[in-house]
């Protein structure tokens, strides 16, 4: 993908043509801008819990869509939310789930908040920033299926990106501590 850096561009690498996508605490959104900019995602929802980061993204999405009206993105494949985690999707509303720059016990949070919601995404593709080895052990134990693991860099440091999918048989509801 152009235009990103080692760790989104890794990222990107596992949103499959056609499949839509939610970047939760989106900042400045340049991951789901690119996969729409290059066809490959035909919608996008970039979300962040605090008016900061969320106004970073509306004006990422406001240069993107401004640059030319004849190339993607344009302003009707992106939804901007203001929320937590995942509530301001609804559940399957998307194809796949980001999560990135966020300590591995936010993310598992953010996923055992709602396990009904969270079950119904099919793909995730997280990024801890810590606690990887914690997130790794939650999702285990909460049954979800690692379908790949990579690393990815960012200003010469390597991030852990797991790219994984819950399983709606094995899932425990209830499951709260993995450490």
């Amino acid at each position: 993908m152009k235009l990103l850096n080692g760790r989104l561009a890794a990222m990107a690498g596992f949103v499959e043509q056609g499949e839509s996508v939610a970047d939760i605490g989106a900042d400045h959104g340049y991951l789901p801008l690119c996969l729409l900019r290059e066809g490959v995602s035909p919608f996008a929802i970039l979300t962040d819990a605090e008016p900061g980061p969320l106004e970073r993204a509306r004006e990422s999405v406001e240069r993107a869509c401004g640059a030319s009206s004849s190339m993607p993105p344009h302003v009707e494949q992106i939804d901007l939310r203001q929320g937590d985690g995942l509530k301001p999707l609804t559940e399957g509303e998307v194809d796949v789930v980001v999560i990135a720059g966020m300590g591995g016990e936010t993310i598992s949070g953010i996923l055992m908040a709602d396990m009904a919601k969270a079950r119904s995404f099919r793909k995730y593709i997280l990024q801890p920033r810590t606690k990887t080895d914690m997130l790794r052990g939650w999702l285990a134990g909460a049954g979800w299926t690692v379908l790949a693991e990579v690393a990815g860099e960012e200003k010469g440091r390597m991030c852990d990106i797991i790219v994984c999918q819950p399983d709606a048989v094995t899932m425990m509801d209830g499951v709260r501590d993995y450490d």
